[in-house]
């Protein structure tokens, strides 16, 4: 009885000790994502984005390029009727051009919550300012990852939550989703690169005639 007992016990110190080391290392690898995440200077990346709304869905290739001092450059790639889009904040006014109209640019278009949440900037942002976030460890395309989540501000029924999934080995992010105040979503991002910290030229931000 007594040996029965004591294996008992060692049984559950093994159980503890392992689930305190798997704690320890989810702790570790949120950690070194958090530090990536706000060490973040600039980024660029490209990525397949499906933005969903009440008359069904539309899928695009975008680029994407963004400074911590809060610039963007958004570019459509795909469909071939949208390519070569794009949309300019400069840290002042933003910018939207096509080149299929004949007024290619306009100029001192009103800040587009929506548009501005697409940018990882912002969820960070978001993400530091919430109350009662998640954090969670996933299985996503074979590989492991960390998903933070965020409650987005200002009563947008359209953007009200988002989640980001980070690779844990990589530290680099891998979806990105937007959810409305029912829980569908919005906006879903899948990365295909994302470089951290990269130089990016002053021209790619700037606003021209």
């Amino acid at each position: 009885m007594k040996k029965a007992i004591c294996a008992l016990c060692i049984a559950c110190l093994s159980i503890a000790f392992v689930g305190c080391n798997k704690t320890i290392e989810e702790a570790t690898e949120m950690e070194k994502i958090q530090k990536q995440l706000n060490e973040m200077e600039t980024y660029q990346c490209s990525a397949t984005m499906e933005r969903f709304s009440n008359k069904g869905s539309n899928t695009y290739e975008t680029k994407q390029y963004f400074k911590a001092t809060g610039e963007y450059r958004l570019e459509l790639t795909a469909p071939e009727a949208v390519a070569g889009n794009y949309t300019i904040f400069d840290g002042q006014k933003i910018c939207q051009y096509n080149p299929r109209v004949s007024e290619k640019i306009i100029k001192e278009v009103p800040e587009n919550k929506q548009r501005n949440e697409l940018f990882l900037g912002q969820f960070m942002k978001n993400y530091m300012q919430s109350e009662g976030v998640s954090v969670e460890a996933a299985a996503l395309d074979e590989s492991r990852c960390t998903v933070l989540e965020a409650v987005i501000p200002g009563g947008n029924e359209y953007t009200a939550t988002e989640k980001l999934w980070v690779d844990n080995e990589t530290l680099k992010p891998v979806q990105f989703v937007i959810y409305d105040t029912k829980g569908n979503e919005t906006y879903h991002l899948n990365y295909h690169t994302f470089d951290y910290n990269v130089e990016l030229e002053d021209s790619l931000f700037k606003i021209t005639e």
